[in-house]
């Protein structure tokens, strides 16, 4: 069994996610395929977190660039603020190396692009950490829709509730910054759903969006009398239409209060509907319009064969470490085991990008009084 070596490039809160999710394989699953270890971390501050670091067994940190550089991996996993995932990214790529990048892509449109025309050229492996594709609900919607069993959609609706910046005094962070991280609440959490909306339903043909920021300045982290201003989207609201003809909408925030992580999607057809909430990932509530009645499924009913629906990448029962990481050791394993087997990646960096133009559109349509703007090819 290979054991895939892995240069990690930020080693915050998201990257801390992913170091986990790599070591945790072996405790995840009875008999994973595949095993990785983080090798090199790329940091701003090496000498944080060492206690963890040790636990992990990883053998550099660094903030010296052609010190990581030179170590020998087999992926680049890029977990830095999204401003800096192109440059790296590309350097990845030109080195060889199989990407793994946190999501969005990048912030500008034309750097998706060229990462995913460069990637294709390489014909290098990528794969992006769009973590709510790999939970197995969404696997068994994927298989529903895709065998026709909801009729004609009609209308669908997603919403991603947050309550994690509600509070004021919540100091300025790069989240908040739109220089370093493109936007807020609909670059943050709202990808997720442009990204299932393409995954389940199919491509989609023009959209509108508003956004508003509700709280415009935010203390500095070390001086609480001086704040800055915000200048990301603290609530967003987008309306769609596909090119199959359905229509939907999609509301999400950070300002939330009560939410708590409050994340859900209902698509609606002409012979039935689902709804997924995140909050119970291995299942859907499915309605059969022909029996007139909702059943709760944790398995495809009869007749439906699964092709998308993989639930040997969920850690089973007691092994689980709680949806949300679970979610990123099912989108790495996945990763590694398209990587093992040389098989397509179903997150590539061309999949980002196409994601990535429908942010990049809500944005502009807000920015122009939420008008409706069709999509480019």
């Amino acid at each position: 069994m290979k054991t895939y070596k892995v240069g990690l490039i930020g080693f915050g809160f998201i990257g801390k996610v992913h170091a986990q999710a790599y070591h945790s394989i072996p405790f995840g699953y009875a008999k994973p395929p595949v095993q990785a270890q983080v090798t090199a971390v790329l940091r701003n501050n090496p000498d944080q977190d060492q206690e963890l670091l040790r636990s992990l067994a990883i053998p550099l940190c660094t903030d010296n660039e052609q010190l990581f550089w030179e170590q020998d991996f087999d992926i680049l996993d890029v977990c830095s603020p999204n401003s800096s995932h192109f440059s790296y990214c590309w350097k990845g790529i030109a080195k060889k190396i199989a990407c793994y990048c946190e999501k969005p892509l990048t912030n500008q449109i034309e750097d998706a692009r060229k990462l995913a025309e460069f990637s294709k050229e390489s014909k290098i492996p990528t794969h992006t950490a769009f973590c709510y594709r790999f939970r197995p609900a969404i696997g068994l919607a994927k298989d529903i829709l895709a065998a026709g069993y909801l009729g004609e959609i009609h209308h669908f609706q997603g919403k991603f509730f947050h309550s994690s910046y509600l509070d004021p005094n919540r100091p300025i962070s790069w989240r908040l910054q739109e220089a370093v991280a493109g936007g807020g609440a609909l670059t943050d959490l709202g990808i997720h759903f442009l990204d299932l909306v393409r995954y389940l339903l199919g491509d989609c043909e023009w959209l509108q969006c508003q956004t508003r920021t509700f709280i415009k300045s935010r203390p500095k982290p070390a001086n609480t009398q001086l704040y800055e201003e915000v200048l990301v989207d603290d609530w967003a609201l987008c309306t769609m239409q596909l090119k199959n003809g359905g229509i939907g909408s999609l509301e999400v925030s950070r300002v939330a209060g009560g939410a708590g992580d409050m994340t859900a999607i209902e698509i609606f057809g002409s012979r039935g509907s689902l709804k997924i909430d995140f909050n119970q990932p291995e299942r859907i509530q499915l309605w059969d319009a022909s029996k007139n009645q909702w059943i709760v499924c944790g398995t495809l009913p009869d007749g439906i064969q699964p092709v998308f629906y993989d639930p040997t990448i969920w850690p089973a029962g007691k092994r689980s470490l709680g949806a949300f990481m679970d979610a990123h050791s099912a989108t790495i394993l996945s990763f590694l085991n398209c990587l093992e087997n040389n098989t397509p990646l179903t997150a590539d960096f061309e999949t980002a990008f196409r994601s990535q133009q429908m942010l990049h559109t809500a944005y502009r349509s807000a920015a122009e009084g939420g008008r409706k703007i069709i999509l480019q090819e």
